[in-house]
Parts: C-alpha cells; structure tokens; sequence
C-alpha cells in the first residue's frame, strides 16, 4: 500500500501529548506541530508502539519489510523454537496470552497472539507490509524538524515463505513525518566475528539467524561457536543429528532452566512478594537483595545438582556467579552432554551422574 501523504502542518500544542514519549526536540515550534509518526518494524515493541501513539492522538504509519507481523519470531525461527519467558510475563498488558497455549509458547503460538493483538486493537490499517526502509534524514522546515523516511517495495523477506513482492519493486520513493519510532529489534543484522582462515574453511559456515532445521547438520561434524540461548538450541540439535558436536565458549555463561521445580516457570517464582516489596535506595545501590539470594541460589544449586555455578552446570563457568551480573542461559538441554566428561572425573562428580543420568542420543 502507499504511505499517506504528511499532513499539514499547524500549530496544535494542545493536541500533542508530548508527555507520552521518551524525546522532546529543543525548540518549542516544532514540539507544537508533531502530529504524524512513523514507526519501522512490526515485531511486538513496534505493534504497542504504534497502539499507544494512536491512542493518543497520533497519525502512525508501520512499515514493515515483509509480509507478516512478528519480527525475528518469524524470520529467524527454526525447528522447535518456544520463548524462554513464560507466557505470563510475555504477554501485552491489555491481552492475556491464551489459556490453551504451552507456558512457554511455541513460536508459531507467539505470533498467532501477536496477530489475535492486531485484531483486538484494529492495527492492520496501520501497516505497510513489503516496505523496507533504506534511510531516514532529518531537516528543519519552517522551524520545525522534520523527517524524510526514504522507502522502496520490499521483496519477500528471504525466509517469509509464502511473501510475495510487492508491484513496483525497487521504486523509492520519499515520505515525511514529524517523529520516527525505530522498531527494527535487537537481533536483526547478525553479527560474525571475524576469525583468522574462515575464508580457507571449505565445510559449510553458516550464522544461527540462517538456521532451520536439524538435518542440516545430518553426518557432518559439527562446532557451535557461542553459548547464548541460540547456541546452546542448536547445540542440542546437532548432537542428535550430527556426527560429532563441539561448542567453543569464550568467557562462560550462567545456566538456569526456564522451568522451576514442578514445571513451573521460572519467571514467575521470581515474580513474588519478597522480590518484589519496597527496597530501601541504599539497599538497592548496594545491590544487597541480590547479594543474599546469590548466597541462597548457589546453595539450591548445590544441593540439587552438584555445581554452584549454575544448574547442573559442570563446564563454561564464569570468573563470577553473581545474581544480576550476568545475563542468564534458559536454554539447559544440552547441558548433560556437556557435562559428561567432568562428571567422569572423580566419585563426587560420578555420583552426581547417578542421580542424574544423562540422556543419550535421541532422547
């Protein structure tokens, strides 16, 4: 679809909440004209964008370069994918994720509320799938400023099977608004470190973003480099599939199940009153909550699973197992392959094999 003209510009002060959002421009003038905004990217933090700068007041355009609201919960998902936060804490304020989904849900169970949040709030009318945006520059008009948004008709995002491209593809064109809301995620250009003789490796090399599903790694000698949630998913995958699976981990990580005792989800234990009761200033500059239940944590790790740096975690440890220091590891399926050579080592480490066996291939 085409982006709606800018509208005209007059003096409304009144009638723009400027309260409502993070920035203000220095000059008054051209806080009073803001009135139409454009916001890039329909995964879930553009989808609540866009319904609030509606709600009060706004013009808002989405733009979208494919053909699908959800983001990286489409293009990049692969095989088996679910949230590792529970479906409690994930949803949107105003709509409860449904009673019939898993606590953690599916990715495909995501977007379908992501679609259902679309419907409930009538946002389809504000978007423009198959829009990617190229470049956004800024210039003053009238004394006020302004924002050129320089868009071209999208192909089919590359993994949105099923996307068609749009009529006039490759055709920029320009459009203004007052205000851009950049929505485009965290994890949507991929980083590769650059590593001395990649060029010379003649196997397949490939980014997680790029991933699918695990018969890509069928009877070939796999290596995972990186231990975040992704990593250590696709760890998973390739020793069940793979003829050989390595992980390289470069400064540890700290490992915690998204699901607590009982299969309970992890966030919502800690979602509790002790948590969550006033903290003095002092004590919270000190970070003395967290200090305590670090104490307390470690200890549960211990007693349950023989390590204290994390759950059931043997290998990959950090210099500091600190709560509130580190960004925690919820994807732990892989953790017993990985444990097995460290619990071979000596009677301790066996005995805690016992009590938890490791799983074997295909289980």
């Amino acid at each position: 679809g085409d982006i709606p003209p800018r509208a005209e510009r007059v003096p409304m002060a009144s009638l723009t909440p400027w309260h409502r959002l993070a920035t203000r421009p220095a000059e008054p003038s051209a806080r009073a004209e803001v009135r139409t905004i454009c916001v890039i990217g329909a995964g879930p933090s553009g989808l609540v964008a866009a319904k609030h700068l509606r709600d009060v007041g706004y013009t808002v355009t989405v733009l979208e370069r494919s053909s699908k609201v959800g983001g990286t919960f489409v293009h990049k998902a692969y095989d088996d994918a679910r949230l590792v936060s529970s479906k409690y804490l994930t949803a949107f304020s105003d709509l409860r994720s449904p009673t019939t989904a898993a606590d953690h849900m599916s990715l495909p169970e995501y977007v379908a509320y992501l679609e259902e949040y679309c419907d409930r709030q009538e946002l389809w009318s504000l978007m423009r799938f198959g829009t990617e945006v190229l470049r956004v520059t800024r210039e003053t008009v009238n004394g006020a400023l302004v924002y050129n948004v320089e868009t071209r008709a999208s192909e089919a995002y590359p993994a949105d099977a099923g996307g068609a491209a749009q009529a006039g593809e490759g055709r920029t064109r320009t459009a203004q608004f007052d205000a851009v809301c950049v929505c485009s995620g965290l994890h949507e250009v991929p980083y590769t470190p650059a590593i001395a003789g990649a060029d010379s490796f003649d196997g397949v090399s490939l980014h997680s973003c790029e991933y699918k599903e695990r018969s890509l790694f069928k009877g070939r000698r796999v290596l995972v480099l990186g231990c975040g949630e992704t990593g250590m998913d696709l760890a998973y995958r390739a020793v069940h599939t793979a003829a050989a699976t390595a992980i390289s981990v470069k400064r540890g990580f700290l490992a915690v199940p998204y699901e607590g005792w009982g299969g309970v989800p992890l966030d919502t234990l800690i979602a509790n009153l002790f948590e969550h009761c006033h903290e003095h200033w002092l004590l919270h500059a000190l970070h003395v909550k967290w200090a305590v239940t670090t104490v307390f944590i470690r200890a549960g790790f211990w007693l349950t699973t023989g390590s204290s740096a994390g759950w059931d975690q043997w290998v990959g440890h950090v210099e500091q197992v600190k709560r509130g220091h580190h960004i925690l590891c919820k994807s732990t399926a892989a953790l017993p392959f990985m444990n097995r050579p460290a619990k071979r080592k000596t009677w301790r480490h066996r005995l805690w094999s016992w009590l938890h066996p490791p799983p074997q291939r295909g289980d």
